[in-house]
Order: structure tokens, then sequence, then C-alpha cells
């Protein structure tokens, strides 16, 4: 009917409607939606009319009855989250304002001790210092003065003897004038005898002359000496006068810079102490409001404590686990074998998966042929990225010239070849029908595997990888015990050799490609700790996560020391051993975050436990049963 009304203005689409057909248009619109309605009514009054069975009311309460207890679940647990929240909020703020409190507490002592500090400083040791400086200046001055007389009488010394200098001088030249007197009144006397005669008188007063010169030029001497003598101790003298006078000069600039910077100082401490002391003030008024902001939201998380534990009958939080887009996540696991151990990896990789919209990184330490295959088929039909695969085996079996060479089943006249309709698994038997062996295939049409018999008991069993090339072989005693395994590179050469006694492995033999013995190890830890140390991961923003019990989770966690604040562990059938589970995070009170299998886990830790976590389901799974508790009252 719906239909017809909407494919009818279409047929009048060429031709423009008048307003009386418009109008007639609507009223028949108008009409035929009233009758759709009034058939819809009637519709519904049958089927409310027709009767219902009491079982099927029982099936109508229990749904909804069912649907409310999602529903109040669901409303419990987003009540929970937000008063704990708000709790965080208010822990967050009282954090900010305890890290406030020590620094205005820090500052206040210190600048309490800087107060005391400035207040106790003074001018004492520049004063001791400025007496010092003026000491040496009066010191100097009195040797200044000291060397001044001594001049001055050097000086009056080398006028005196200067003046007697003179003096004898004086007399030299007169003795001198003698002695040129008396020759000249000889040479002027024309007569000889007069001459001689004179002379003779003359002889006695020239020796005096000679006599007295000798005297006054040995007089002379000795005075020029001593003046010499004097002028050189004045001009010691005055070079020391010289030098006291430049440090009688420092000294009073000395003085006058230390009678400033006391005045500075002085001026300083003023300054500083009227400055701290405004400063104390601030810091205790801002110390008494942060108190009192500090009471309020302390009382507040007090109230919410409180709240949570009448309520919730548990004064922790269990939240989801946090999961960092910025970092790697490397999932670890050595064991496959079991369904628990695939699901437990598969689950972990979904969930980061599914979570971080990225790929995950799987880190593992199993054998399995076709580990790749399987775990791109999985991601595959979970819809997720297909996960990055480093391997042990898969590392030690690669070759740079891998065999080209594909297992095949070659025809025989000698046997007699059956093949399973539905796993197209081939069973060969001999004439005497003898089984020979078997092949068994992976995804029916890749040889997975080909077991050897005698006597209608396997012996030997040759693994292929997916490129049908032969990964593996396994050796079987008389008791159909594994007794040894050897591993073989892409090349065909022998890698690895596992040696078994009673299906437990004893040794583990490493090759290298010259197939000489490298390595031996006795246990299967020591091998991969020396891969783990060979390959480095990179630990820096990386997150590894994996079953707590798990051989190499362990040996990552410990051999790589990964801080725990870098690692989510995965614990397994918690709610049967819940108490053991307390016990261990009591222990180890590192483990922070952590991965469980059930919803049943969760709720078991959510009961039980005495400190805040952060768990994630790692399967989530459910029944879709959950029943009403006996009061809705929260």
């Amino acid at each position: 009917m719906l239909r017809k009304i909407d494919e009818k203005p279409e047929a009048d689409k060429t031709v423009p409607d008048s307003p009386k057909s418009d109008q007639n248009s609507a009223q028949s619109q108008a009409s035929t939606d009233n009758q759709s309605t009034e058939v819809a009514k009637e519709n519904e009054q049958k089927e409310e009319q027709l009767p219902m069975s009491v079982h099927d009311k029982r099936v109508n309460i229990e749904e909804q009855m069912n649907d409310l207890s999602h529903q109040y679940a669901q409303l419990r647990n987003d009540l929970k989250t937000n008063l704990f929240s708000e709790k965080d909020d208010f822990e967050a703020k009282k954090e900010t304002l305890d890290n406030y409190l020590k620094t205005l507490k820090r500052d206040e002592k210190e600048s309490t001790e800087k107060l005391a500090d400035t207040k106790a400083q003074n001018d004492d040791a520049a004063k001791e210092h400025l007496a010092v400086v003026n000491a040496d200046r009066k010191e100097q001055e009195q040797k200044l003065s000291e060397l001044q007389e001594q001049l001055n009488d050097l000086n009056t010394e080398i006028n005196t003897k200067t003046a007697s200098l003179e003096t004898l001088q004086t007399n030299l030249a007169k003795n001198e004038q003698s002695e040129t007197d008396m020759s000249t009144s000889i040479k002027e006397e024309k007569d000889l005898q007069k001459m001689m005669v004179l002379m003779e008188k003359q002889k006695e007063s020239i020796d005096t002359l000679y006599a007295e010169r000798k005297k006054l030029k040995e007089q002379i001497n000795s005075a020029q000496e001593d003046i010499a003598n004097l002028n050189s101790k004045a001009a010691d003298l005055n070079n020391q006068i010289g030098d006291i006078n430049k440090e009688i000069v420092n000294l009073q600039q000395k003085a006058r810079n230390i009678d400033d910077q006391m005045k500075n100082d002085h001026n300083y401490r003023i300054e500083t102490i009227a400055g701290l002391e405004r400063h104390i003030q601030s810091l205790d008024e801002e110390h008494k409001k942060i108190d009192d902001e500090l009471a309020d939201v302390n009382g507040n998380i007090d109230y919410l404590s409180k709240y949570i534990k009448d309520v919730f009958h548990s004064a922790y939080l269990v939240r989801d686990v946090y999961l960092d887009k910025d970092k790697e996540y490397y999932v670890t696991a050595d064991d496959f074998d079991s369904d628990t151990a695939k699901n437990d990896l598969f689950g972990m990789v979904n969930y980061l998966e599914s979570k971080l919209q990225k790929p995950v990184t799987v880190v593992s330490t199993f054998y399995n042929n076709h580990v790749h295959e399987i775990i791109d088929k999985k991601a595959k039909d979970q819809h997720i990225a297909i996960p990055n695969v480093v391997n042990l085996f898969d590392q030690l079996q690669k070759s740079d010239n891998p065999d080209g060479k594909r297992v095949a089943i070659p025809d025989s006249s000698d046997w007699v070849t059956r093949t399973d309709v539905e796993t197209q698994d081939v069973f060969i038997y001999d004439k005497k029908q003898n089984l020979l062996m078997t092949a068994e295939y992976f995804d029916k049409e890749i040889i997975d595997r080909i077991n050897y018999y005698k006597n209608d008991q396997v012996v030997k069993t040759n693994i292929y990888n997916t490129q049908g090339q032969l990964s593996s072989t396994q050796s079987f005693n008389k008791n159909k015990e594994l007794s040894e395994q050897n591993f073989y590179r892409t090349d065909g050469s022998i890698v690895l050799t596992v040696i078994f006694e009673k299906n437990k492995p004893v040794s583990y033999q490493l090759f290298d490609k010259n197939g000489l013995l490298e390595h031996d190890f006795n246990e299967k830890s020591e091998l991969i700790t020396w891969w783990l140390k060979s390959v480095e991961p990179n630990t820096e923003n990386a997150v590894f996560v994996g079953n707590h019990s798990d051989l190499l989770y362990q040996l990552v966690v410990s051999v790589n020391e990964i801080d725990s604040k870098n690692t989510v562990p995965l614990l397994q059938n918690v709610a049967k051993r819940i108490d053991d589970v307390i016990k261990l995070l009591d222990e180890q009170k590192d483990i922070i975050e952590l991965f469980v299998q059930t919803e049943d886990d969760l709720h078991a830790i959510e009961s039980k436990t005495n400190r805040d976590i952060s768990v994630s389901v790692i399967n989530t799974a459910s029944n879709g049963t959950l029943s009403l508790p006996e009061s809705l009252k929260v």
C-alpha cells in the first residue's frame, strides 16, 4: 500500500497539477493514510485479542526480567565507574594540592631560613676589614713621615757637604793661583843670580802649596764621594716615598670601597627583609587557603569511599585494562597444542586488535608447520587485522637457498591406496593389506605429514611446511613413545635435534649450516633464552601480553628485564581458584593490569580484590542469562 501511494505522484509527474487537483490529491492521500492507519490498528487489536498461553506469558516475563537484569547490571556498573571516576578526580586534585602544599612548605622553610640569615647578617666583618685598612694606611703614613724626615736630614747634610766642597774647591783654586803667581815672578826675573835666590826662597812655600793642594784634593774627593752616597740614599728614599704614597692612595680607595659596600649591603638587607616578610605572609595565606581546599577534597574522598563501600561492599575499583595506541603490543606464547592455549592466544589477539584497531605481533616459541596459515585464517574469520608473527622455529629454519622440491605421493604397483573422501587423507597398504604409511593433509590440499608404519605401529613421521618442504621428522620407539625430533632448514640441512626420554625432551642440539654442533641445551628455556638474546627485541615502546604461567612470557619478562608497567599477564581459571589468585596479587603488587578468560573470572576478582586493579576479559562470549538482584535498591 505504501509503495502505491509513493508511486502515484510519479505517474502524473509530466503534467502540472491544478490547485483543485492538488487539493483532491491531498484529500485522497489523507483518506488513504487514514484507511492504512485504521487497518493497522485493527490488525494490532486482533493480535492483542489473540489468546496467549501461560507458557508464552512466562517466557515473555522471563525475557523482560532478563532485559531488566542486563539494564540493571549495566546501570550499576556505570554508577560504580562514575563514582570511581569522581573519586579519581578528587584524588588527582588531592595529589596536585599535596604537591603544591609541599612546594609551599619548602618555599616557606627556605624563605624563613633566608630571612633569619639576612637578619643575622651585619657589617662586623666589613668594619673589621675597614679598621685593618685604616690601620695599614696610618702605618704607611707614619713610614712616610719618617722617610720624609730622613730625606730632609739627607738634604741638609748634602747641602752642608756641598758648601764644604765649594770651600775646598775655592781653596784649591787659590793654591793653584799662588803657584802660578810664584812661577810668574820667577819667570819675570832677568837676573839669573836673583832668580836662583828667589827660587830658593819660594822652595819652602811651594812645598807647602803642594802639600796643601794634595790635602785639598783628597778632601774634595772625599766630599764628592760623600755627596754621591748621600744623593743615592736620597734617591732611594724618594722611591720609597713614592711607593708609600701609592700604597696610601690605594688604601684610601679601598677604605672608600668598603664603606660604600657596607652602605649597599645595609640597604640590600633592609629591602630583602621587607620582601621576605611580605613573601612569607603571602605564603602563609596561600597555605591556609590550600589547607582549606585540601580539607574539602579529603572530605569528598572520604564520603565517596564510604558511599562506594556501603553500596558495592568493596572499596576497590576493577576497571578495563588501559591500552595505549601509541605503543606496540606483543602477544607471547610457548604452547599451541591444547585448545585452551589456542583459545587464549587468539582471545588476546582478538581483544587487542579490536580495541587498538591495528595489528599486534605474536612472539612464539612453539612449533607448528602451518602456524602462519592458522593465525591468518583465524584473523580473517574474526575480521581483525592479520597479526605479525615472530616464531623461533621460523627463524631457525630459514635458509638463503631454499629447496624447491615439493613432497608428493608416488605411484607404485606394489601399493594399495585408499583415500578418505572427507579429509582426503591417503592410506597406503602393501599387497597383504599391511599398513605402510598414511598421508595427512592440511586444508585438504597440502600434505601436512606422512606417517610410516611397521607392524601397524608408527615408527616415523615426516612433517612438511606449506610449500611441501620437509620441516621436521619424528622418530618413535617400540613403546610408541617419541624418542627424537629433527628440524630442518628450508634448504634441507638439519638445524635442531630434540632428544626425548619417556616423551619428555632432555636435550636440544643446535647445528650450524655446516652440520656441526653449535649448542647443546638441556632445557627449552635455555634455547629460548639464547634466541631472545640473539633477536634482541625492542622493549622501549612495547607492551608484552601473555599467559602468566607461560614459559616464553616468563622468560621475555625476566631476560629483558621488562618493567611491570609494560606487561599484562593472563590468569587462567580465576573463578575456580580465586583465593590463590588474590594471594598471587598480594605477593606481586606490581601486577596492576591483567587479562582473564571469562566474565565469571572478572566477577570473582571484583568480589574478592583488596586493591584497585584493571581487568579485561579476552573471551567476551556470554550465555545471555543474568538474574535480577534481590533488591533493585542501589
